[in-house]
This record gives C-alpha cells, structure tokens and sequence, in this order.
C-alpha cells in the first residue's frame, strides 16, 4: 500500500489548541489528501489575497484562510489553502484588505444602544437650542403617553459647559415627560413634566451615591447625578419584552457594521438578560455577546448569582460576570479622588457603592463563580477597588477569577503595580481618551493628569488591556478606537504630536487589545483572539492594511465583512 502524504506542510497549527481540535484538523487535512477529496471535509468558506495577522507567534502573517463548521481548519498561502475548497466553498477575494481576528468590544451597552438608535441620538451636538429644538419635533411624533427619551449630551461642548435646567425642554414639550442620558450615562436632565411623574421637588432627598441638582432656592433644576437619575427613570414606561429584543437587534447589526464579532455588556437586569436568551433560543444573536449582571445599586445581585453562570449558549451567549460601581464619572464630576477637582474646588467626588459593599458584593460574586467588572475612574475609587478585590481574593481564594477594572481613567502611579500582581485586567477604552481630552485636564490638574488614560504605564507593568469603546458613549466603532490608541488625537488630527503621547500604544499593541486582550477578559483565549487552526472563525476583515496607510486613514478603512462563527454577519455594500 502507498504511503499518503499530506501535501501542504505550510499550514499551521497551533500547539496551544487543544489535542482533540489539532486531531480533528489534521483528520481532516490528511482525509481530504487520501481519500482524493471528500466534500465532507471541504471548506465552507476561503478567504484569499489577504494580509492575515494571526496574532499567532508561531505563524504571525499569512494569506488565506479556511474556515470549515464554524472553526480555523488552515492559515497559510493562497495556493495551500485552496486545496481545502470543493464545489460548495465559498470563495472570498479580501483584495489585499487586512484580515484580523474578530475585533471585541471589552465594554458597551447594547440595549442603551438600540435606544438611542431609536431615539433621540444627541452626541456631538453643541447646544441646548438645538437639543430643545429635536425634543420638541420628537415630542409631536410620539402617541399620548410617550416619553420623549434621548442620549448623549455634554454640557462640556456648549458656550460656558454648565450643566442645563429644565426650562428649555419645558418650552419644547410643557405636558409630556421628557428624559435626556448624558452622554456618559452618570447624569439625566429632565422636565418639569417628568419630575412631576415622578414625584420629585424640592422636599426630595439626595439619595446615597446621587445628587439632585439644585438653583438658589432649592428647587430641582432637572439634571440628576448618578443614583439620583433612579428617581425619576423608575416613573419611565418600561419597555416590552419586544420592545427590548429589538433594541438589541439594532444595536448588535450596528456592531456587525462596525466590524464586531462579540460585546461584552456591562450590566444587563433580569429582564434584558432573558431578552438575550430568547434571542439566541431563536438564532437571532448576529455576534457573539458576554453578558454582567447589574450589580450596582439595590437590585437583585443575590437572586442574580445564585443562577449557575452561562457560558456560550447556543454558540452566540456566555453570562459569567458581575458589574459593580465604585464612583462616577469625570464629566459629570462624579469619579472620586483623594483631592479636590482642580475645577471645582471643594468636590471629591462621590462614591455610588460605598468600598466595603464593593468588597461584600466581589467577594459573593467570586464564591458563586463569577467574575467581577467593578466601574473606577477616579484615583482614591481606583485604588480603593484594588483594596477591595485584594481582600474578596484573600477571602474567597478563586482558581480562576479574572477581576477588572472598567474605565481605570486616572490611576496613581504607585497604584499600577498591584493590578498585575492581582491579576486584575483594565477594561479601557481608548476613545475615551480622545473624548475626553478637551477637558480632562481641566478636572483633575497636571500632576494627576500624568495617570489620565495611562495605557503605557499599564502595559509596561505587564497588564492585559482589553478595549472597548463603552459605546453609546463613544461610537461602536473600534477603527474609531483604534486610531485614538496609535495616535491620542481627535479625528481632525488635534492635538498636533498626540495627548499625553507618552501613554501611547503602538499599533500591535492596540490589535492585541481588541483581540486577544478582551478574549483573555472573557475567558475565551483559548478559542479567539488569534487566527489558527482550531480556533473559532470569528474574523473582522478591514478594506485596508491598517499597517500601510497613515494613522489619520484608520478611521476610515472601512470594515468588509465580519464573520462570526464562519458566518457572515456583515458584508459592505
């Protein structure tokens, strides 16, 4: 009997994959080379003509892919890959275009998302006349009863950067209620209608971790700092179950687009989560999603955790976090800090959980096998959080446990070391950066200001990023996020030379990021991440090579398809 011989030593497989995938390639491989081609063991899909970074160090560029029931069945040359293709291969000329594996949203909200989608989407828009005058449209194209609902305002792109009252949505809807999410998500500005839904005037308590804004009399102005915003969004009509479905579905074919092959949501309820489950009951879920449960504020984390975690559920849905919240935000001067914000003397900040609930709830959180995502921005709520997952660590002594810190905006240097000897990952997002830039400085001084966004400080102390966007506070695009990390600049290419360009990442750096980084976050390195066989063929295909062109072009690159699975999510017109 004649030896068989595989015919393509090139293609590669990856000593990290586990046995039983490398042994089904390599069946697979050596099948279609004896037994003269089987279509069983052809490609369903062949990517070729592209710049394939792998991310794999034993094979870190190739041309083609080959993609066989949802997996990596081979990287290596055109010529190699296409000997795994049959009559019913699907053939994809990627045209030169750059070939990565599947970009990953470390941190986004989706349901917010769909909502603002379907909404009123006030980002980028530079005055309170201009706000009131799309509420008072929104206000007519809506049934009796309706809310006028929208996002994504900033006081800090108006004349003077003060925080709005409620008289200009007064005077563009006096009877229906209205309610406007800032554009970070730590404040809501609302109406005299809405108030009065909700009960709220001048008798009204700041609640613990929220504060009321208030004019010279005392009287509500309508803007509302973090856990004050519950006291007038629990008077909102709650939306339906498919109301809900639907709002995820628009936001995740938005993701799609973006190029996207997976978002982990940063605190989902009882409710959303179902929502989620019923859609991948129904193979709807076009990427993939990693789902924390809301543990911030007086909800049910207790009932929450006591429900096994979920880890990829019908190939699309893994539900093993817990997200918590230590502080505020910066643009609304809520993050906390060990001194006075440098333009508002006299405020620290405020604490939305208290640190020792912080501890509590990490350490129920580990003992039921969850990870722990905790919100800390300012540099006391950053380092008191590391306090508190050293001693819910101590205490619980988990195999595996992965904590994060979402955001980690300004850190103190001496801070940086404990995040690795912890294991603790930071959840950044580079656009906030670029965001944020216009003011940052304003809020915390130059000598804090050294630790604003401090990706260089983390990474050369050993620390896994994985990025986000935290979208629909910055877009869902990570080519978006890719050119703040390589750059520190603004889309129009300010400030000349980058902010604060010494916390800069380089181009690899950021991929890594996006991709094996946020994987790592998730658990899932072992399967995505990296383009190799046995891997899940989750690939984001950008129209160029972001490696050719200049750093003002990322942006505009363009996303050609995002395959999720082997699957095509999204292909550009």
């Amino acid at each position: 009997m004649t030896a068989c011989r595989v015919p393509f030593a090139k293609i590669v497989l990856n000593s990290t994959v586990p046995c039983l995938a490398v042994a089904l390639v390599v069946a697979a491989v050596a099948g279609l080379a004896c037994a003269g081609g089987r279509d069983e063991v052809r490609a369903d899909l062949v990517l070729t003509n592209g710049a394939v970074v792998t991310l794999d160090p034993g094979h870190p560029e190739a041309r083609a892919v080959a993609i066989r029931r949802g997996s990596i069945a081979a990287v290596g040359s055109n010529e190699e890959v296409a000997r795994l293709a049959g009559p019913s291969t699907r053939w994809i000329d990627v045209k030169g275009g750059m070939v990565l594996p599947g970009l990953i949203d470390a941190h986004g909200h989706i349901h917010s998302l769909g909502d603002t989608l379907a909404n009123l989407d006030l980002r980028g828009v530079d005055s309170v006349e201009e706000i009131a005058r799309r509420v008072a449209q929104r206000a007519k194209e809506l049934p009796a009863g309706a809310w006028v609902y929208g996002a994504g305002w900033d006081q800090n792109r108006w004349p003077g950067k003060a925080f709005p009252d409620h008289r200009p949505l007064d005077a563009a809807s006096p009877d229906r209620p209205v309610w406007l999410d800032r554009v970070d998500g730590h404040a809501g500005w609302a109406n005299l209608a809405a108030m009065q839904a909700a009960g709220v005037d001048r008798d009204t308590k700041d609640p613990v971790g929220g504060v009321i804004e208030r004019d010279g009399r005392g009287n509500p102005t309508g803007v509302f700092i973090d856990n004050a915003q519950d006291l007038v969004v629990k008077a909102r009509p709650k939306p339906s179950r498919d109301a809900i479905k639907e709002a995820i579905l628009t936001a995740l074919r938005r993701c799609a687009e973006g190029g996207l092959t997976e978002v982990h949501d940063a605190a989902v309820s009882q409710e959303e989560a179902a929502a989620f489950r019923e859609l991948a009951d129904e193979g709807r879920l076009p990427v993939r999603v990693y789902l924390m449960w809301n543990g911030i504020g007086d909800g049910p984390l207790e009932a929450m955790v006591e429900q096994p975690p979920l880890i990829n559920y019908k190939d699309r849905l893994t539900l093993r976090a817990v997200k918590l919240m230590i502080d505020g935000a910066m643009g609304s001067r809520g993050a906390v800090f060990f001194e006075d914000y440098a333009d508002d003397r006299g405020n620290r900040g405020l604490f939305v959980t208290p640190p020792e609930e912080i501890e509590r709830r990490a350490e129920l959180a580990m003992r039921k096998g969850y990870q722990v995502c905790t919100h800390a921005i300012g540099d006391r709520g950053i380092r008191l959080t590391i306090d508190a997952y050293e001693k819910a660590l101590q205490a619980v002594k988990p195999s595996d446990p992965r904590p994060r810190i979402e955001h980690l905006q300004c850190i103190a240097r001496e801070d940086v070391p404990r995040l690795k000897s912890l294991g603790i990952i930071a959840s950044m997002q580079p656009s906030h950066a670029t965001s944020d830039m216009y003011w940052a400085d304003d809020r915390v001084g130059p000598e804090r200001g050294r630790g604003l966004y401090a990706w260089r400080w983390v990474l050369d102390a050993g620390v896994v990023i994985a990025a986000g966007s935290d979208f629909p506070v910055d877009p869902e695009r990570p080519l978006v996020g890719i050119h703040s990390g390589v750059t520190r600049q603004d889309l129009k290419d300010w400030p000349a030379g980058g902010w604060h360009p010494e916390q800069m990442m380089t181009l690899d750096e950021v991929l890594r990021a996006y991709t094996w980084g946020a994987a790592y976050a998730g658990y899932e390195e072992k399967t995505k991440g990296r383009i190799a066989p046995g891997y899940w063929a989750d690939l984001t295909v950008l129209g160029k090579d972001l490696r050719s062109i200049p750093a003002a072009e990322i942006p505009t690159a363009g996303v050609s398809y995002t395959i999720v699975g082997g699957q095509v999510a999204y292909a550009a017109p």
